[in-house]
């Protein structure tokens, strides 16, 4: 299955490894997991995120190592490698230009609506993590999991599942994360670090969203709309607005939910959910040259805030009232 992606990783000595940007527990672990066992191989390996890692996984081995894209290739760069990133463009600009100039490209991942962008690539759209791939990747090169390997594939599988909450939890999935635990996981510890231990700051936006969201469709379809400027006047960051569409979707009755977030630089962010099978959020998502899965898809797009609401809830209200 993995026979040339394994041939590639043998021949090269020289390796970049990149995700996404505003990278999530599973961009960040796959990127990890994938850089430590390639280190472990002897090749050289330069560990890039023009966002960096979020504070919630810097405990992970390799973390401190992740650094901004570079203006240019390092000497001897051989092979430019993608994980967890369906679209190229997700990995911003500086990270685009360097992909076009390496000499050999390789996309690792799990998301069925990926553009197949590299040379090589390995897309298995029916994985509930890129973690649950980097791992068979690991097994296919008969190298060792680790503990500091383990503990990023954990933190990627773990976050990708909701903590094992969503259907995509597969016995294989539950068979795969067996391992890791075998390898030296500390559940305690590492679920504390990831999902018990957000700043105040963090809080302070989902009062925020609470208390701003809407329901509408008899209760079926959630959202809510940060407008220019809010994240400086309520003063949190970046990562404290992560995973917000999570909090809106959590209430008895809703199928769907929304996030828009005007950027400020002329662009709509959108993040999609869906708690229904019979919704599928990456067929709105694609609509508007967005991507992801049935489940949870993301979209970037021009206009203002308002123009883009209507037009991705316009779509949300015809699938719900299908």
């Amino acid at each position: 299955m993995y026979s040339d992606l394994c041939q590639v990783l043998r021949r090269f000595k020289h390796f970049a490894v990149i995700s996404h940007f505003r990278p999530d527990g599973d961009a960040i672990g796959s990127t990890l997991a994938l850089a430590l066992t390639l280190k472990a191989m002897g090749k050289t390996v330069e560990i890039w995120n023009q966002d960096g890692c979020p504070a919630r996984f810097a405990f992970l081995s390799g973390a401190a190592d992740i650094a901004p894209v570079p203006n240019a290739l390092p000497k001897g760069l051989e092979c430019f490698i993608c994980v967890d990133t369906g679209d190229l463009k997700r990995i911003g600009e500086p990270g685009m230009a360097l992909f076009a100039q390496a000499p050999f490209t390789v996309n690792i991942d799990h998301h069925g609506t990926n553009t197949c962008y590299a040379q090589l690539n390995v897309v298995r759209g029916q994985e509930a993590a890129c973690g649950c791939i980097i791992a068979q990747i690991i097994d296919a090169l008969e190298m060792p999991l680790t503990k500091p390997i383990a503990d990023a594939l954990y933190a990627a599988i773990s976050t990708d599942t909701g903590s094992f909450q969503y259907n995509t939890t597969t016995p294989e999935v539950m068979r795969t994360t067996a391992r890791l635990l075998e390898a030296g996981v500390d559940v305690g510890d590492i679920n504390r670090r990831i999902w018990q231990e957000s700043p105040l700051s963090a809080y302070v936006m989902q009062k925020e969203v609470l208390n701003n969201m809407i329901i509408e469709e008899g209760g079926a379809l959630s959202h809510y709309s940060m407008p220019a400027g809010k994240k400086a006047e309520l003063q949190v960051s970046m990562e404290d607005c992560k995973d917000l569409v999570d909090y809106i979707r959590i209430w008895k009755g809703v199928k769907v939910s929304a996030i828009f977030e005007d950027l400020e630089n002329g662009m709509i962010r959108v993040s999609l959910r869906s708690k229904v099978p019979d919704i599928n959020v990456a067929d709105v998502a694609g609509e508007f040259g967005g991507g992801g899965h049935k489940a949870a898809s993301g979209i970037r797009m021009h206009g203002t805030l308002e123009e883009c609401r209507e037009k991705i809830l316009n779509s949300l209200r015809r699938e719900l009232r299908k």
